[in-house]
């Protein structure tokens, strides 16, 4: 099963946002600062930033070899409160000169410049989540032994009545139960041109595309801003991201040199809560 850690600065904007209160970035803590990429451009007064956003990295997991010969991974978690991937990866790294064409772009954000041997690159650190036809819905999951089963939730007419709940003193660490799911649903697909991509920028920064491992995700927030950029010898405007915090991390493990045709990462963006029966 994924492991997902929500970050204390998505609970931060939801909270403000529900209050219709003021967002206020705390410090240290947008991938804006990491990159040194507009860092210091903020939202408008009742502007709140949205999750729309990911990253990937290939520090979120540990390895271990047996007498035997098998690997062995281990997921490294991630704290509520830290504000970047343990290392990111770019999804393109181009020179400068062959830079990605304004269509295509469109996809990409925080576009960091970086130098390589003495040569000026641009490095594509974030992809836009297609979230158009995602449709939120509930659903109730019970546990049992690690099998989950899913149904749809809707409220009987009881609980607009509600009695109070009998809670058991006994299995208070008991893993089995109910589990009630905000859910929203994204398919995130890498093609092979993608898999390319991460592939070549790997072996550039790292000098082996076998760092092109993803097993560290980042779901990220912040607001569309057309911005300008250097692009060859000239400046013209662009859209990049501003105010850039990550909303939660989710460990998986995907071996982009194992999987150079297509890899499809299935997110679910929402809440779960444990319910008491």
């Amino acid at each position: 099963m994924e492991s997902v850690t929500r970050t204390i600065f998505n609970a931060h904007l939801q909270t403000s946002r529900e209050l219709s209160k003021p967002f206020t970035v705390l410090p240290n803590s947008t991938l804006n600062q990491k990159f040194n990429l507009f860092p210091n451009e903020v939202t408008n007064i009742n502007e709140y930033p949205n999750l729309g956003y990911i990253g990937i990295g290939n520090k979120g997991a540990s390895y271990e070899v047996t007498e035997t010969g098998y690997i062995l991974t281990t997921p490294i978690p991630h704290s509520p409160k830290h504000a970047s991937l343990y290392n990111f990866i770019p999804f393109v790294v181009r020179d400068i000169n062959n830079d990605l064409s304004s269509n295509e772009r469109l996809k990409y954000r925080m576009r960091v410049p970086l130098m390589v041997g003495g040569t000026q690159y641009v490095a594509y650190y974030l992809r836009t989540l297609d979230l158009a036809n995602v449709i939120p819905g509930v659903e109730l999951r019970n546990v049992n032994n690690g099998t989950i089963t899913t149904n749809s939730f809707e409220p009987s007419l009881s609980d607009l009545s509600p009695i109070p709940i009998d809670i058991s003193n006994v299995n208070l660490n008991n893993p089995n139960g109910d589990y009630l799911a905000s859910t929203a649903k994204v398919l995130f697909t890498l093609n092979q041109q993608d898999i390319t991509e991460i592939l070549n920028a790997c072996d550039l920064l790292f000098g082996d595309p076998r760092y092109a491992v993803i097993n560290e995700i980042a779901l990220c927030t912040g607001l569309d801003k057309v911005l300008q950029g250097t692009f060859g010898n000239s400046n013209s405007n662009y859209t990049d991201v501003i105010v850039t915090q990550v909303a939660a991390f989710i460990s998986q493990y995907h071996a982009l040199t194992a999987n150079t045709t297509q890899v499809q990462i299935e997110l679910d963006i929402g809440s779960v809560e444990s319910l008491l029966l």
